[in-house]
């Protein structure tokens, strides 16, 4: 199984969901993935058998922001990550933070209005599971500049750049693309729940959960 044990910075290395009804959330994925989740009452790990496939948090209470996924880079120092994403014109959002013994995070949207976070891992990262059905196969960043982002995020990263894709999309994003082994039955599913087919891309589907959130499901 692919399991990831080093990120180089710039790579995607962690992939959780914002939820706005985190029951709801929970019965759609567990449906199209085969998920099952911690159900703690605090951040949860998304676990495919007994692997983690990424993380399961809550929208804050009063926030008016959509339920989302959000798509973590890789970074050497979140410190020295937070000031460059300030001088080079993006924004820090939150943090940088301790996350436990694991690591420090902060979240930040860059100058096109993506937002991503970064994650600076303090033990070895060989814990979540990926390019398998039911995981994460791949994040593309989405903008309408795709120049001057490329530049802010080589500038982010000391020169390494981002190594996810660029695309363009109806407006910036980090995009995460999911595989199935089954392409009809998993949209069937996500219809039958209410989710809807927002766009195709290539060989992948963009689905909009029935909370706003967008993800990509792309077949083996």
């Amino acid at each position: 199984m692919p399991i990831h044990e080093h990120y180089e910075p710039g790579s995607p290395c962690w992939v959780d969901y914002a939820a706005l009804d985190p029951e709801g959330a929970r019965a759609f994925y567990g449906e199209l993935f085969g998920w099952t989740f911690d159900e703690s009452g605090g951040y949860e790990y998304i676990r495919l058998g007994e692997r983690i496939v990424g993380g399961f948090g809550r929208v804050p209470p009063g926030q008016r922001l959509p339920a989302s996924w959000n798509t973590y880079l890789a970074v050497a120092d979140a410190d020295a990550a937070a000031e460059r994403v300030r001088k080079w014109g993006g924004t820090v959002v939150f943090g940088p933070i301790d996350a436990g013994h694991d690591g420090r995070l902060l979240f930040a949207v860059d100058p096109s209005g993506a937002a991503v976070g970064f994650w600076q891992g303090h033990r070895p990262d060989g814990v979540v599971l990926v390019d398998e059905p039911g995981t994460w196969c791949r994040h593309e960043l989405w903008t309408d500049d795709p120049a001057r982002c490329a530049a802010f995020y080589a500038a982010v990263f000391d020169g390494a750049g981002s190594q996810a894709v660029s695309g363009r999309g109806p407006r910036p994003r980090w995009m995460t693309f999911f595989l199935t082994g089954d392409g009809p039955a998993t949209l069937a599913a996500a219809e039958r729940r209410g989710a809807e087919i927002a766009a195709e891309h290539g060989r992948a589907t963009v689905l909009r959960d029935p909370w706003g959130a967008l993800f990509a499901v792309t077949p083996l």
